[in-house]
């Protein structure tokens, strides 16, 4: 943050110094004027005493007046002062050499006067000359004191046009680049928004600027997936809470036969005790063993499949994952009426993954197909090598189907067909994260009224996997 407030402090800055530097420019040239204005009011005086000065020459040549002589050297001395007083504006306006020339002019001219009225014999056409030439460049200096100021007036006048048109520039590139960044600033949000919602976090990375707003951004996407994900496994967790309650009536069942004939073996060795010899007393004892240990199986089968702790990803054969997951519900399905068949060819390629997650994959989708086959029906789960790196798993149904607009929403997050109460919409959603976070995807294929697929694609294990891996998970086929 400390980084923006930098950055808005140098441009208010920066604003407020083009400002101060345009305005500065606007008043430096109105003074300048002003200051031109008044000075070519001197120029007209100038001008103006030249003028008076050929007006008493002539008098005094052609109609001797005794007076015309004396207002001569009058305005001649004035005309001179003043000349003598904008020589520095002269000297701007005409340069040095011109400035040099208009005085020598002024002075050979008033020479010519004294002469001449001092009846000594002088040159009357020569000095009507210098006059001439005199009252020329008076006028010249006032033509160019006037281009001057017409050039200062066309200067204000482009200032405030040449001001706007730069402030509009800069206005025009700095909207363009906060309005690029900010839509890229929208787009990032949107595509880490929605790669966060299908479980892919590597979005969150794609922004590359490293402004504070786009660390913000992405450091608050991060901080939002490693909490989506912590929620999702807690999710996990409680869909095997919920899925254990789904499965505790088969379950019931499976442990209530090997319980029953524990109860019955004993029973009849009790009655039977004085009588029974030690080969029937051991044989019987060994029925107990055997069915405690096939009760003990299922509740194994079953604490490992609720068993909360670190996922680790190993070598798993696909028919163990297979056979796993499909013994936790078997006698659920029969209970319901559901014919499950399993092809699983021995020769698969071993997958890559946490056989615990992928056990909470299939069991919710056998789930799934068993509440969408109401009657009953046959449940077909099969595999195939995809031959492109991918083990496929179809998971086929006789049931109600789905729509296309069903089929397009089955993955977000609390969405549902079922009644309130009986669905919570996180089962899918929480089986499409499991398979993206290890590498694969999911399809879905459904009509109304003959059933639903789904093609689950997981990564074959390759033999350059880390060799820890394959011994922490092993092959089991």
């Amino acid at each position: 943050m400390k980084g923006i407030r930098i950055k808005i402090i140098f441009f208010f800055v920066a604003y407020l110094s083009f400002m101060a530097l345009n305005t500065g420019m606007f008043w430096w040239n109105v003074v300048l004027l002003r200051d031109r204005l008044i000075i070519m009011d001197n120029f007209h005086e100038l001008l103006s005493d030249i003028l008076e000065i050929r007006r008493y020459e002539k008098n005094f040549m052609f109609y001797p007046e005794p007076g015309s002589f004396k207002e001569v050297v009058i305005y001649l001395d004035k005309a001179e002062k003043d000349a003598t007083h904008l020589k520095s504006n002269i000297i701007e306006v005409a340069g040095q050499k011109e400035y040099d020339a208009f005085m020598a002019n002024m002075n050979n001219y008033k020479q010519q006067l004294r002469l001449l009225a001092d009846g000594t014999p002088g040159d009357l056409a020569k000095t009507r000359k210098l006059g001439s030439d005199m009252l020329q460049k008076a006028q010249n200096l006032l033509i160019l004191k006037k281009q001057r100021i017409h050039n200062a007036l066309i200067r204000i006048q482009y200032i405030p046009i040449a001001v706007m048109i730069s402030l509009a520039v800069l206005i025009t590139v700095l909207f363009y680049w906060q309005t690029k960044k900010v839509f890229g600033r929208l787009r990032y949000v949107q595509q880490a928004a929605e790669g966060v919602a299908r479980g892919d976090y590597d979005t969150i990375n794609k922004i590359r600027s490293d402004d504070e707003i786009s660390l913000l951004m992405r450091s608050a996407f991060s901080n939002m997936a490693t909490e989506l994900e912590s929620r999702q496994q807690q999710l996990i967790e409680s869909r095997k809470l919920i899925s254990i309650g789904t499965l505790a009536s088969g379950i019931a069942h499976e442990l209530n036969n090997p319980l029953n004939n524990v109860s019955l073996t004993a029973d009849t060795m009790l009655e039977e005790f004085d009588d029974l010899d030690e080969s029937e007393a051991r044989e019987m004892l060994h029925d107990i063993i055997g069915e405690i240990g096939r009760a003990s199986l299922v509740v194994k089968s079953l604490l490992d499949f609720s068993r909360e702790g670190e996922h680790m990803m190993s070598r798993i054969s696909a028919g163990r994952l297979i056979r796993e997951s499909s013994k936790l519900v078997s006698n659920q399905l029969k209970l319901d009426k559901i014919i499950l068949q399993t092809d699983i060819p021995e020769d698969l390629p071993d997958i890559k993954g946490d056989l615990n997650s992928l056990q909470q994959v299939f069991i919710n989708l056998i789930i799934n197909a068993d509440h969408a086959m109401e009657e009953g029906g046959t449940l077909k789960i099969s595999a195939s090598d995809t031959t492109e790196g991918y083990v496929r798993f179809d998971v086929s149904d006789e049931g109600c189907g789905m729509t296309d607009e069903t089929i397009a929403r089955i993955f977000d997050p609390f969405f549902t067909t079922k009644p309130v109460g009986k669905g919570t919409g996180l089962g899918l959603s929480i089986i499409y994260g499991i398979i993206k976070k290890h590498g694969g995807y999911i399809e879905v294929q459904s009509e109304l009224g003959e059933g639903t697929t789904f093609s689950i694609y997981l990564p074959e294990h390759k033999e350059v996997e880390n060799h820890n891996e394959q011994i922490s998970g092993g092959s089991d086929r």
